[in-house]
Parts: structure tokens; C-alpha cells; sequence
């Protein structure tokens, strides 16, 4: 037997879905569609796909997250699926630096809709894939950047074509065509990250999601893909990184043993690279200090972080909230000027704001290699020549699994009130009663 049927005989063998796993798939579910509601009014540069789905999506039953007109499953998951990464505040998993319900959540809500999933299959599906995703993240090798390649949507997207295929009840035969008919439809240039003007680093997640539910669609109507999509000598592994997969990593507790309560659900509406400049900043400030008095800001950062100053007239002066969001200078100085990181720091307005930008140019930055001591570390000289100084060792993580639905009322408030969707309760008791009432009154509200 190949790896990859392995590893999908493995999920299939599954009955049920573990409660703590159940638990976090719903938190990971309220969270994103909440950050994908917002994306609709906040991101212009998703109204293509918005547009796109809705004119050529045809009739069909699943929505379009701010939209009225129902269409096809692949319209639905390459709109909403559009909307998840655009503000960079949906979750993560941190081992494998990927966002594994991105493309998995508009894929398994739009063939919910459209072909009327049971209930439970739901959180199922969103359990397992959110798990894979997360494994495959864990079983790379090297660097698929090294070869050309932004792994990221690549490995999210494979885990939401297994969660789909999960779904609609594919066989574990079925499931492996899925994948390797992803593989041929979806790989993605690391190029984007050298093109700062590219939509592609906000709306990616659709491209994958619509793959996904496309890649599921056909294997179910038969059409066979390849044996080893996942571990062959010119497999997904093979392609990325150009070595196979590590199977401990892959397979270890396989369907015993989930990732989904790892996950970690964002505090803050940017890379999470930039995180520890937001909690610097909030430490000087309850010391008092102001930020006018500031001479100049150095950071020391470790790998992959030190990209977060990189090129550095983008990162001192964004031109776009993506730019601004990958930015440790504009991040730290908005966290300095307003105590808070929120949705509206990126705003067209704030990213021109004259004070913000003076700070912004003040902050130098040099690299150093990698540490487990800290993460990264702020030294403030003031204009009288006094030095303050905050070190980041690391982050908590906001995990999933230890989260109860009303945790996440504030940003989902704040999510849906640019959306015009509402108060948060009913929207969060939708998502805690999905096995009992299904996905259509979530989307009703959205």
C-alpha cells in the first residue's frame, strides 16, 4: 500500500470525531468565518473573486460570504476562501508555520451547503483536515523555498482536499485521486513574496480552497489521478522539497492523535512575526514612556523574523495593508502610538498617519542567528541618550483546544461589525449548535 493510501485509510478508520477535537474545530470555525466577514469590507483586492464567483458561479446553494445569490460549490470556495488570509487574522499552527483552516473551511462549508452534508460530517471533516494540513507541515524536510516554492496554501490546500473528501464519504481510493488531482491543479510560486504589488499574498486561500473542492468533485465522479501523490519521486514532498516525507512526523498516531487542539487562534490582525513588537510596545508604554521621546528603536531578531524589515523602504513606509502587516517598523510604531493593534491600524488612512511613519523610520534592525534564548529583543534610546530595553523569549500561544466559544466574543465582535453582520451571540451560538441545526443558519447571518 502507498503512504498516502496509508494515511487515508487511517482517517477513514476514524468513527466519530474526539470531543477536545470537535472543540476546537468549532473555536477554528467561529474565528474564521468571523476574520472572513471582515475581509469583505476591509480588503478591496478580494472583490475580483467576490465578483468573479458571483457572475460565473451559476445557480447553485452555496453563499458567498457577503453576498445574497447562492452558486456552485467551487464559486463559494474560491470567493470565501479568498476572504480567509486577506487580513492575516485568521489561525495558525506554529510547529509548521501554516494556516491550516484557511482553505479547509470554505472548502468544507461550501460542499456542506451545496450537497447537504450531515450535520456531524462537518466537524469531522474540519477535524481531520485541519490535522493533516498540520502533518504535512511537520513532515517537510527542507525548505521549499530553497526550490522555488510557497508551501504554505500548497499544504492547507491538501488538507482541506482531504477534509472534503472526508465529507462527501469518498472512498480512501477516491481520497488519494483528490489529492493528486490537486496537486496538478494548485503549487504556488515563492515567487509572490518578491512582488509586493501581487494580490496573490492576500487572496491565495481561494485558488486552493476551489482546487480542493474541484480536486473532491472529480475523484468522487471517477477520474483516477496518480498512486503516490503525496510521497512519490515526483511527488508533492519530492517537488517541495526534494526529498520524501518524514514518517514519523507524517503518520505518527495517525487517527489516534489530532493537531487541531494546537492550533493557535491570532490575538492581533498581522504576521504573527510582528506579535512580539506589539507586546514590546504595550511593556513601554506601562512604563511610561512616550513614544515623541523616542531617538531611536533597534531590534535584534532571529530567522525567519528578520524578513519582517526586508525591503526595508516597504516595511519603514507600507503601501498596502499586507505590506504594513509584514512589518515590524509600522507595527511596533502603530503599537506605540495607540497602545492596540486592531483592524483599523491598517486602514489607508493609518498607513499614511504622519506620527505613526516618523517612528516607523526610527526603528533599525540586525539579525542574528538563530536562538531558542528569545525571540526577539527592543532597545529603546531616548533623545536624552537613555536606554530602555524589552526581550521577547516567546509568545502564548492562544490554543484552540483550551478556548470556550465566549473567549473569542471580543474579535468576533469586532470582525462582524465591519462586516454589518451584527452582535456576536447569535453568530456564535450558530456555530455551537452546527451539528444539531447544520451550516445554513451560520451563513444566513453572514
Amino acid at each position: 500500500m502507498s503512504l498516502s493510501g496509508a494515511i487515508a485509510d487511517a482517517y477513514w478508520a476514524v468513527e466519530g470525531t474526539d470531543p477536545g477535537v470537535a472543540d476546537a474545530a468549532r473555536i477554528c470555525l467561529a474565528d474564521g468565518l468571523a476574520v472572513m466577514a471582515a475581509a469583505v469590507a476591509l480588503e478591496p483586492v478580494v472583490m475580483p473573486f467576490l465578483d468573479h464567483a458571483d457572475a460565473l458561479g451559476g445557480a447553485g446553494r452555496a453563499k458567498i460570504i457577503g453576498r445574497d445569490r447562492l452558486v456552485s460549490a467551487p464559486m463559494a470556495a474560491l470567493a470565501n476562501g479568498a476572504l480567509a488570509h486577506a487580513l492575516d487574522f485568521e489561525d495558525t499552527f506554529e510547529a509548521g508555520k501554516i494556516h491550516p483552516n484557511a482553505s479547509l473551511i470554505p472548502a468544507v462549508l461550501a460542499l456542506a451547503q451545496a450537497e447537504g452534508a450531515s450535520r456531524g460530517a462537518v466537524i469531522r471533516a474540519l477535524g481531520i483536515g485541519c490535522d493533516f494540513a498540520c502533518r504535512l507541515s511537520l513532515a517537510l524536510v527542507d525548505d521549499p523555498a530553497q526550490r522555488g516554492w510557497y508551501h504554505p496554501p500548497i499544504l492547507s490546500g491538501l488538507g482541506a482536499t482531504l477534509g472534503a473528501a472526508a465529507l462527501l464519504g469518498l472512498t480512501a481510493r477516491q481520497a488519494v485521486d483528490a489529492l493528486g488531482l490537486f496537486a496538478s491543479q494548485f503549487m504556488l510560486s515563492d515567487e509572490l513574496k518578491r512582488s509586493p504589488e501581487s494580490h496573490l499574498r492576500a487572496v491565495r486561500e481561494g485558488l486552493a480552497a476551489r482546487a480542493a473542492v474541484e480536486s473532491v468533485l472529480l475523484a468522487r465522479a471517477g477520474v483516477r489521478a496518480v498512486e503516490h501523490p503525496l510521497e512519490g519521486p515526483s511527488g508533492v514532498f519530492a517537488m517541495l522539497s526534494g526529498r520524501g516525507p518524514d514518517p514519523r512526523a507524517l503518520l505518527a498516531d495517525i487517527g489516534r492523535s489530532f493537531h487541531g487542539p494546537a492550533v493557535a487562534i491570532k490575538r492581533w490582525p498581522c504576521c504573527r512575526g510582528t506579535h512580539s513588537a506589539i507586546i514590546a510596545a504595550q511593556r513601554f508604554r506601562r512604563r511610561g514612556i512616550n513614544a515623541d521621546s523616542i531617538a531611536r528603536v533597534e531590534v535584534v531578531a532571529t530567522p525567519p523574523n528578520d524578513m519582517l524589515f526586508v525591503p526595508v523602504e516597504n516595511r519603514v513606509a507600507p503601501r498596502s495593508a499586507i505590506d504594513a502587516k509584514f512589518s515590524i517598523p509600522f507595527v511596533f510604531a502603530t503599537a506605540m502610538e495607540a497602545g492596540e493593534v486592531w483592524l483599523d491600524s491598517f486602514a489607508p488612512d493609518r498607513l499614511r498617519h504622519p506620527q505613526t511613519l516618523v517612528l516607523s523610520r526610527k526603528v533599525s534592525m540586525h539579525s542574528l542567528e538563530q536562538t531558542d534564548a528569545f525571540e526577539s529583543q527592543f532597545v529603546l534610546i531616548m533623545q536624552d541618550g537613555t536606554r530602555f530595553e524589552e526581550t521577547i523569549t516567546a509568545i502564548a500561544p492562544w490554543r484552540s483546544g483550551g478556548l470556550m466559544l465566549s473567549d473569542l466574543a471580543v474579535k468576533v465582535q469586532a470582525c462582524l461589525a465591519h462586516h454589518g453582520a451584527g452582535a456576536e451571540v447569535p453568530f456564535l451560538a450558530a456555530v455551537a449548535a452546527i451539528e444539531k441545526d447544520g451550516v445554513d443558519p451560520i451563513m444566513a447571518l453572514l
